[in-house]
This record gives structure tokens, C-alpha cells and sequence, in this order.
């Protein structure tokens, strides 16, 4: 079928057009919205249209007044071929329509401009370089580097280099837009070489010292000579190594060298990846400064890239925002930065599927400050490529309207800004908060779901191997309450791209024929891996609000596998814990926030090496309807933290984790949402844990949500109760309690007409029988007892207390937010808290070896009175190191020992004060990043 977009008619043109600007600033293609406007045909946008003021700006680099030599056709180097002479340095040249000029050699002049209205073409068999500035390839040009049927051959090889001429010129080109390969609309493109094997799983994990690689397949196109990157696999630490073939026989490849780190993953089952990077075609940058490299960007449709280098191209940095935002403010004072001025970038070339993809297939994009892969407001499939040291992330579908595929490419080190996925997200009147995203350091970054990604691998990232984040990002103004929004509000895809939402498309959501991607399901995400990144997956913005029980119209997450997953620190060198930021923390195999109606079918999750092990399937406070369904969760601390909202059944698997499934309760804090149902069924667990499931009830989020009555947990079929349901339970022993739960509202409205007052002081049996009201809605059955693998939590029937962590004279601990917490014995080398890193470093002889309390750090900052208490079995006292120089209220009856705890989180002061056995209540940590640490004395 051909690529060609049908002809149009003026008339037909002037009825679209103010139509189109609009949708193509929306993020979607003209080319693909047309066909949305009923009775309309789909016309093609010129590259000079509104949508495209892009074009105006290349044309103006090339335009006929600055021509110095045009070519009347024949071979390059050939004076024949010219109208004068061969161009020299300097030269800006043009090829006229209908003219073929053929590179049949290393030209060495050193051009300014390179405008192809006919055809320039390399011959395949000859070794040929042109060094020039801008190569601008116009809507009736051809650029031909080899084709699928005549590829560049290896022996041969062709090479665009793009010049370092000093400091791009802004009065010659105000928008930056040259300096690299750019091609308009309607300009065909085909640039291939010859066929490599692009990346290869390992048959054999190799280690330090081998010069012997077993892979899993016998490679295509490697030779002596060529050169490859083995993928390290540490999580924490650069282990990459580049390495060069000395034999190739069969599936064993010999390098000239040996391997310096072990590449084997914590399974036998799973595997590393070795990527090839070289290539017969070169796209490559003279210059190493970001500012003065070259870029390429795809304004055509007609485009088959295959088997091409593209090196250290790119000019956005990611470091920083960039300065040109359609919405928000820019950073002041910032040298230019404009977006858009990626390695290989499709930009805003049409979604429409009427006709063939734009292709691109077994690249290489290797080193960038920006992007690697940029599919912006296109349709393009991506194939069987490689990224390496591509800073922000190396695969990108931009704005959220794009369709076509991702599959079997490899993503490979890319070192981020280490702020968090919704770091720069659009904020009203603040600075450099614009919508910049894709910065963090990912492997592949998706705003949009109406894509194909399967069979990829990342490695090597500073946070998440793959992200959706689908609230779109406009190329047009639009109001700030749009995009202050978490639910997505731009409709950006048509109706005809949804596959299996029948109800979605009758929704109000739609308008004009158009739906936010937001509420889109994913298109395939079907056999991606993970490893040796500081994150697995991430999903957040998809279908928020628009929770609902239609299963069949639920995204899949489906057979994904993370393993080797490590930290991620910040931009400012600090440790970021699981649930940092809601979640957005490192050592986070899966994490689904603002998000809605997933299912994650068939998981491999394996913590491999890295130390703190953090959190297998994780999440913020307001996703809803989260299946798992045979999941292979293995040594994490937690294995899966149970959704707040909606249905969250764990079906069928295995579970070996310290703490395999951990339940919030009390997390509702709307009326509108679902309450929580967590469905344990026919699950394996292993047994070196310490539990298999564990119970904690939120008790500052809202008054309504901890008392709503319609949630359970259940294992197997039986109920599962919340210690915090016992009958002498008192969920707000103050009215400071009372007010970090019922900030400024009556949240109790729909479940019962008593003040909010009356419930300070009253246990659950006293509230039961008043108001009706008691945690989860009713109190814990008589009789109900302890039951094997569950933590703080009770069945009816049960033979015993409720399981859970003590040390005596430590019973329990309990937080607030219901989080997680371990006991240890206080000395020199000790965590500080879950999942961080902070130690203590000195400790007084006299408080060495007393039980400590090792809360998560997310505990900070809280202002609830009662925010962490503590279960004595015996008269003790309490020690509290709080780290502020100011003393916080409940600490004004407590003593001041005069001395100190040194941590790598910062020196602490002690307080003491003794207790009778029972229930201790300490306070929240208000003025202080850090959460305290508190130890015991039995007296």
C-alpha cells in the first residue's frame, strides 16, 4: 500500500483549516483527524499550514536568494553536475525538482546548507561523507542513504556530519530550527544499511574475566572489528561495558578483552542483553557542546529509517526545562533550550492509519542530552532499535495522541535529572513547571496509551524502565484549569482509535468526535523487562475518575519482568524510599498512581541485588480497581500494597516477600469512591517472611473512609479483620487527632449526624454502640483470634492474638498512615528507617542495644498528636531522637537527656520519659523532614 496521503481541494482545505490548527495544537496529527470530522475527507497538511509554522522557519534557512550552487544532475564530485563548479566550503546548495545528484565519495568541503528539492542519493557500494550544517529535505525532494532493497553496504558505509560552526546563528535562525537533517512535508526519505542483529539475550550469563559470549541466538552482521555494550546489571551502579569483537562463530562471540563485572541476573530463567553499535549509515554530530550538535526531525510521512547510527545528536536538554512552553512560564534568565531538537524525531507528522507507518528499525541512537526516539503527533512503528546514554529517556510517544508500535527495542543507561515523574508538570504562575516531562532519566516515556509496546527491555536507567503518564500534553495555549487538572480533560484521540470501550465512546468524555487520551485503556503492553534501573513500571494519569466494573475494558499489564531494581536518588543526592512523593520513590517494581481499572496479568518481580529491596507492586492514595493475577513476586520487603480504592483481588501466583501483601484500611476519603475489596485468593506464599498478609488501618486521612462499612479483605473466602477494630480501640484519643482526620469538614455526613467532637476519647465499642460508627465499619467479632501468616489482624474463630512484630518490652507499633514499621536493636550501623539508607553512625553506650522502632521515612512531616503508638508489655521508658532544634508540643512533658544520636540523616537529641505497660502515644514529626526514632528500656 502506498505511503502517499490522497490529494485535496482548496475549497476543502479552507473549510479544515481553522479546525485543524486548533486539533493539530492539541498534539494530534492533521493527517489523522480529519476522518474524525464526519462527512469531511482526510486532507493533508502542507508544511507551510498554521499547524506547521515550523516549516516557514526551515524554508527561510534555504531559500532560493541564499543559493550559491545548484546542481543540474549526475554524480557529486562530477563538475558536470553543478551550474558552475563542485560546491566548496561555505557553499549553500540546492537540488533542484526533478534533478538527481548521487554522493559517490568522502566530499570534503564543508557546507552550509544542503536544500534536496529533487533527489540526493549514496551510492550504496562507495564510501561516501558530506560534512555540512543543514540538510532541509522539501515536500517534493528525496533523500536516499540506501533503501530496503539497496542497502548502504558495511564495507562501504555513509556518514551526515553536522558541522560545528560556532554558536548558532538566531538572526539567521531565530527558532534554532537548523543545524541537522530536517525534512517537510511530503519529502520522501529512505536511509538503510545493512542489516545487523541489533541486541541479543545471553544463552550463558557471563561474568568477570570471560571473553566468551554465549547468546541465546546465532547474530546477523557481527563481525571482528564491531563493537558492543554488554548491559550492566547492578541497580545502583554503572557496570555497562563496551567491548569489541575479536571472532564471531555461531552464537559465541569472542572479544579482544575481558568482561571486568558478572552479568547474571538473580534468576536462570532471566537474562542480560549485549546491543551492537555500529552501523553501515551515520547520522552524527562534529561537535561534543549540546548546544552546537546537529538533530534530526521527520516532517514527512514517507520515511523508512533502517539500520542507521544516529551519534550524539540532539540539542533539548533534558538537564533543565526548556525554554519555548506553550503553556506556563519559562525559566528566567536560561541560556535557549527549545524543545523539539531530538536524535531522531518524528514531529507532528499525522495519527491517521489509512496508510503505511513511518518505519523505523534495527538504529542505533547513541548518546543525546535530550530524547532518543521522539514519536510526537505521529504514527510510526519503532523496531528492533537501541538507545544508549540518552540523558532524559530514550524512547518517547509525546503528547498523548500518538499511535503506532514500540517493539523489541532496547533502552540502554540514561542518566535523568533525578527529580520524579511529575516533576515540571504544568503549575500556574511557576517557574519552569511547563509540561516538561520525559527528564527523569526512563527508558521509555509514553503520554499517550493508543500505542503497541512489546517485547522491550530497559537497563540502566536513574529511575523507571517504562512510564504512561497519559493526561496529554498540548502544542497549543490552553486554560490552566485544564492542565492543573490530574484528570485529563484535552480531547486529543478520535473515536475510531478506540478498540474494546464501547461506553467510553457513547461518554460525555467524547467532544467533536475526539476523547482524552486519559481515559483510553492501553493498546498492548504485553513481554517488557526491567532490570538494573531504579524503577520498574510506572503508570499514572490513566483513566482516573472513570473507575467502573467492565473488566473486559481494563488495561493489561501482561507478563512484565523487573528484577535487579535499585534506588533513586535526587537531583540534590538524597535518597528517594518507595513511597516518596506518592509513591515516586526508587526500588519500585510496579507503580500505578491517579490511576484506574488495571490489570496486571502474569508478573515476574524478582529485587535481586541491591540491599533495601523495596516495594514489588506499590502505589499512591488514590488508584482504584488494581487486579493481579498470577503473579511471581519474589524478595521484596513488600510484595504487593493493596490498592485503597475499588476492587483489588490477588489471584493465583507465588509470594516470597518479607511482608507478601500489605493492607491499608481507612483509605476511602471520598464518597464518590469505592471502598476498598481486597480478594486473596489461591495464592502460594513462601515461607521465609514475616508475614503474608499484614493489616494497618490509615487513621489520619478522612473521617468518612475509615468508617465506611462496604470494604473486606479476605484470604481464601475468610473475612479478615483490622487489629484497629478491636472493641477498647480509640481511634482519636485527642481533638488534635480529630483534626489531622476532619481538616475543616464534616466528613461524616453521609454516614451519620453526630459531631465530629463527640468521637474524641471513645473506643470503637463505645462508638459502635452510640452512633453505629467503628473502623471499617464494625468491631472486631467476638471470639476472633489470630490467624497463621497475618499480621495484626484477626479472623473470626481464631485461636490466638493477632501475629506481629515485637520485641519485648515492644508489643506493637502502629502509625497513623497505617505504614509499615520493623524492630531492631539500636547500635553504630543500623537503619534508621524502612527502605532508606540513613544509619546511625553514633550511639551512647548507654542506649546501645535497646529495642528501636525502624518506621518508613514517609512518616514525616505529620501533624496527628497521636501519630505513632507504641504497645508495652511492661513499665519502660521511651526515648524519642527528634533531629529539630525546636521542640515540638507533645514533647514539652518529656525530659532532655542532654544527649545525642549522629546520623547520616543528622544529629538528634534525646528525650526520656517513662511509662507503664499499655498503650503509649508519641506525636507526629511537624517541623522536620525526618521522621524520629524512638527506643526502650524496660524499667
Amino acid at each position: 500500500m502506498s505511503d502517499d496521503p490522497p490529494s485535496s481541494n482548496s475549497t476543502d482545505r479552507a473549510l479544515l483549516s481553522t479546525r485543524r490548527a486548533f486539533l493539530a495544537g492539541l498534539g494530534v496529527g492533521a493527517a489523522g483527524t480529519a476522518g474524525a470530522l464526519s462527512g469531511v475527507p482526510d486532507i493533508p497538511m502542507l508544511a507551510d499550514d498554521s499547524g506547521h509554522s515550523d516549516a516557514h522557519h526551515v524554508r527561510e534557512l534555504v531559500a532560493d536568494s541564499k543559493v550559491t550552487h545548484r546542481a543540474t544532475g549526475g554524480p557529486w564530485r562530477d563538475p558536470a553536475s553543478w551550474d558552475d563548479e563542485v560546491p566548496g566550503d561555505d557553499a549553500r546548495v540546492q537540488i533542484p525538482a526533478d534533478v538527481t545528484v548521487t554522493l559517490d565519495n568522502e566530499a570534503a568541503a564543508r557546507l552550509r546548507t544542503v536544500r534536496v528539492d529533487g533527489t540526493l542519493r549514496a551510492d550504496p557500494t562507495a564510501a561516501t561523507q558530506l560534512l555540512l550544517d543543514t540538510l532541509v529535505v522539501t515536500e517534493t525532494g528525496t533523500l536516499e542513504v540506501g533503501t530496503p532493497e539497496s542497502p548502504i553496504q558495511k564495507d562501504a558505509g555513509a556518514r551526515l556530519t553536522f558541522l560545528d560552526g560556532g554558536p548558532i546563528d538566531e538572526s539567521a535562525d531565530p527558532e534554532r530550527i537548523g543545524r541537522g537533517l530536517v525534512t517537510l512535508r511530503g519529502a520522501t526519505v529512505r536511509m538503510v544499511g545493512q542489516a545487523v542483529t541489533s541486541w541479543l539475550r545471553f544463552g550463558q550469563s557471563p561474568r568477570a574475566g570471560d571473553r566468551v559470549l554465549s547468546l541465546a541466538k546465532e547474530p546477523h552482521g557481527w563481525s571482528a572489528g564491531d563493537t558492543l555494550v554488554v548491559a550492566g546489571m547492578h541497580p545502583d551502579r554503572d557496570e555497562d561495558e563496551v567491548v569489541s569483537v575479536a571472532d564471531v562463530d555461531g552464537s559465541r562471540v569472542t572479544l579482544d578483552s575481558p568482561l571486568e563485572f558478572d552479568h547474571v541476573p538473580p534468576r536462570e530463567s532471566l537474562s542480560g542483553v549485549v546491543a551492537h553499535l555500529d552501523r553501515a549509515v551515520t547520522l552524527e554530530s562534529e561537535s561534543t557542546r549540546t548546544e552546537r550538535r546537529g538533530h534530526v526531525m521527520f516532517m514527512s510521512d514517507d520515511v523508512h529509517v533502517g539500520h542507521v547510527a544516529f551519534s550524539s545528536l540532539g540539542r533539548t536538554d533534558k538537564s533543565r526545562p526548556f525554554t519555548d512552553p506553550k503553556n506556563g512560564v519559562p525559566p528566567k534568565d536560561a541560556e535557549p533550550n527549545p524543545q523539539a531538537r531530538y536524535a531522531c524525531h518524528f514531529h507532528r507528522t499525522g495519527t491517521g492509519t489509512e496508510h503505511g507507518p513511518r518505519v523505523v528499525e534495527g538504529c542505533v541512537v547513541n548518546g543525546s542530552p535530550g530524547w532518543g526516539y521522539v514519536n510526537h503527533a505521529s504514527f510510526v512503528r519503532f523496531e528492533d532499535n537501541v538507545s544508549f546514554r540518552v540523558f532524559g529517556a530514550g524512547f518517547v510517544a509525546e503528547t498523548g495522541a500518538e499511535r503506532g508500535a514500540f517493539r523489541r527495542n532496547f533502552a540502554l543507561r540514561s542518566h535523568g535529572s533525578g527529580s520524579v515523574p511529575d516533576g515540571r508538570q504544568f503549575k500556574a504562575n511557576s517557574e519552569g513547571s511547563i509540561d516538561d516531562f520525559g527528564h527523569g532519566g526512563y527508558g521509555f516515556w509514553f503520554q499517550g496509551p493508543a500505542i503497541t509496546v512489546e517485547d522491550n527491555v530497559a537497563a540502566g536507567h536513574r529511575h523507571y524502565g517504562f512510564v504512561y503518564w497519559n493526561r496529554a500534553k498540548p502544542d497549543a495555549e490552553v486554560s490552566a484549569d485544564t492542565l492543573d487538572s490530574l484528570v485529563g480533560k484535552v480531547p486529543n484521540l478520535p473515536v475510531e482509535a478506540l478498540s474494546g470501550q464501547p461506553e467510553l465512546a457513547r461518554s460525555d468524555r467524547v467532544e467533536d468526535g475526539m476523547v482524552p487520551s486519559s481515559f483510553v485503556r492501553l493498546e498492548s503492553f504485553a513481554r517488557n523487562t526491567v532490570f538494573a534501573s531504579g524503577g520498574g513500571l510506572d503508570i499514572s494519569r490513566h483513566m482516573f475518575t472513570f473507575s467502573h466494573e467492565r473488566v473486559d475494558a481494563y488495561s493489561v499489564v501482561e507478563d512484565f519482568t523487573a528484577f535487579n531494581v535499585g534506588s533513586h536518588v535526587s537531583q540534590w543526592d538524597r535518597l528517594r524510599p518507595p513511597n516518596s512523593r506518592g509513591a515516586q520513590g526508587g526500588e519500585n517494581g510496579i507503580s500505578i498512581r491517579y490511576s484506574a481499572n488495571v490489570v496486571i496479568r502474569n508478573p515476574t518481580l524478582v529485587s535481586g541485588s541491591g540491599g533495601r529491596r523495596g516495594v514489588a507492586i506499590n502505589r499512591n492514595h488514590a488508584p482504584a480497581n488494581v487486579h493481579v493475577e498470577n503473579p511471581d513476586i519474589e524478595g521484596w520487603f513488600t510484595g504487593i500494597r493493596a490498592p485503597p480504592r475499588g476492587s483489588a483481588p490477588i489471584r493465583g501466583g507465588r509470594l516470597d516477600n518479607h511482608i507478601d501483601v500489605h493492607v491499608i484500611g481507612g483509605t476511602t476519603d471520598r464518597r464518590w469512591s469505592e471502598k476498598q475489596h481486597v480478594d486473596i485468593d489461591d495464592v502460594t506464599f513462601g515461607d521465609g517472611g514475616r508475614a503474608e498478609v499484614s493489616l494497618s488501618a490509615e487513621l489520619d486521612d478522612h473521617l468518612y473512609g475509615l468508617f465506611t462499612p462496604e470494604g473486606h479483605v479476605r484470604r481464601d473466602g475468610t473475612d479478615l479483620y483490622f487489629a484497629e477494630q478491636a472493641p477498647d480501640f480509640v481511634p482519636f484519643p485527642s481533638k488534635a487527632d480529630l483534626r489531622a482526620a476532619n481538616p475543616g469538614d464534616d466528613a461524616l455526613a453521609d454516614l451519620s449526624d453526630v459531631s465530629p467532637g463527640a468521637l474524641v476519647g471513645k473506643s470503637n465499642a463505645e462508638l459502635f454502640e452510640s452512633f453505629g460508627l467503628a473502623v471499617e465499619g464494625e468491631v472486631l467479632p467476638e471470639g476472633a483470634g489470630g490467624a497463621p501468616g497475618v499480621e495484626s489482624g484477626f479472623v473470626a474463630g481464631g485461636t490466638g492474638d493477632a501475629a506481629s512484630q515485637s520485641l519485648a518490652p515492644i508489643e506493637r507499633v502502629h502509625s497513623a498512615e497505617g505504614s509499615v514499621y520493623e524492630l531492631g536493636r539500636l547500635r553504630s550501623g543500623e537503619p534508621v528507617y524502612v527502605y532508606d539508607d540513613s544509619e546511625f553512625l553514633t550511639v551512647p553506650g548507654r542506649y546501645t542495644g535497646l529495642p528501636y522502632v525502624r518506621p518508613e521515612v514517609e512518616d514525616a512531616d505529620s501533624e496527628r498528636r497521636s501519630f505513632l503508638t507504641l504497645t508495652l508489655s511492661s513499665p519502660s521508658t521511651v526515648y524519642v531522637a527528634y533531629d529539630s532544634e525546636s521542640e515540638p508540643g507533645w514533647l514539652s512533658g518529656w525530659t532532655d537527656t542532654g544527649d545525642t544520636l549522629g546520623t547520616s540523616d543528622g544529629t538528634r537529641r534525646v528525650y526520656e520519659r517513662d511509662f507503664d505497660a499499655g498503650t503509649v502515644r508519641l506525636g507526629g514529626a511537624v517541623d522536620t523532614h525526618s521522621m524520629y526514632s524512638a527506643f526502650v528500656r524496660e524499667r
